[in-house]
């Protein structure tokens, strides 16, 4: 089975924010441009896979460009939410569950972050300059959304803003990139990867970018997609140690890190079930990104996804 090995790991992460000039066709965040006919998410009161238990949001390439789709979690009834010439991904769940989705998109010539809504309303755009603006995270209390950026100094760093756009406040300060941010539940907490150090680590930090604390210390390459356990005790992450990517989990303290995936593909991207007890992510070991769950000790792992096309997880709905 042929395997996705990034020759440089670092360089292929990167890319999920850089001016949008082509696409890396084994990595989540693939670039173009915009304009089709939109398919809007229906009011989820009237939508039968949004009231079927807590659905997932992920992103795949099934006919040339990416867009946010909706599936239940045994992986049944996809359906897509954006449908567009321009590059759709990175969907975030608002944390009620109902209406709102955060995500990214180039359909105004670069990167910028948008809000979906129910059919009604459609979308409102959030960001608006010629930088490349992608990543969002809801805060737990739905008033704020964490994001990255590289529009002041090239590099990316991690932002803030209110949930209709405004006040965008710059959170880190460094000449390596720090990105992939996730809230901790009580939103107390951000944890990150950042290069400050001359190699991508794991950071936690207030939410108001004080307080930074490292959390790994490794020769390897530490992956995107940095995310918290319901419970708050635990993140979980992808990390390039032995030539491929695999999936890992640490407490939030830094301490007891274990790895819970070893096969020879590429396993990324991981997000938590709402109740802490089972662990999507994405991975190459069939032939293509397709996404699968597990047990969080990693046991019992069920592929959910059979696509020609890749699909990569984005986001499980909180309620």
């Amino acid at each position: 089975m042929p395997l996705q090995q990034p020759v440089d790991p670092r360089r292929s992460e990167r890319s999920c924010l850089t001016k949008a000039r082509g696409i890396a066709a084994a990595l989540l965040l693939l670039f173009a441009t915009s304009c089709a006919t939109e398919q809007p998410v229906g009011p989820p009161s009237e939508d039968p896979i949004a009231e079927s238990g807590r659905p997932i949001l992920f992103t795949s390439v099934r006919f040339g460009s990416y867009d946010v789709l909706m599936m239940r979690a045994d992986g049944s009834a996809a359906r897509y939410l954006t449908q567009h010439e321009a590059h759709d991904l990175n969907a975030d769940w608002h944390p009620d569950g109902h209406g709102l989705i955060a995500f990214m998109s180039n359909r105004d010539g670069d990167f910028e972050v948008f809000v979906m809504f129910d059919a009604r309303r459609g979308l409102e755009q959030l960001t608006h300059n010629t930088a490349a603006d992608g990543l969002p995270r809801w805060s737990p209390d739905g008033s704020q959304i964490l994001f990255t950026s590289d529009r002041d100094d090239g590099d990316r760093e991690l932002y803030v803003m209110r949930a209709d756009g405004t006040e965008q406040t710059r959170l880190t300060f460094n000449f390596g990139d720090d990105s992939d941010g996730g809230w901790s539940p009580d939103g107390s907490q951000i944890a990150f990867a950042s290069e400050r150090d001359g190699r991508r680590e794991l950071y936690v930090m207030r939410a108001d970018g004080t307080d930074v604390v490292q959390l790994t210390t490794n020769e390897a390459y530490e992956g995107r997609r940095v995310v918290w356990s319901p419970d708050g005790s635990r993140i979980a992450y992808h990390a390039y140690r032995e030539r491929n990517a695999d999936i890992y989990v640490i407490n939030a303290d830094g301490t007891n890190e274990t790895r819970l995936t070893s096969d020879a593909a590429t396993d990324r991207y991981p997000i938590w079930s709402p109740d802490g007890l089972r662990i999507g992510f994405t991975s190459d070991r069939d032939g293509d990104d397709e996404i699968y769950v597990m047990n969080a000790d990693g046991s019992g792992i069920v592929r959910l996804t059979d696509s020609v096309g890749l699909d990569i997880l984005d986001s499980w709905r909180p309620h």
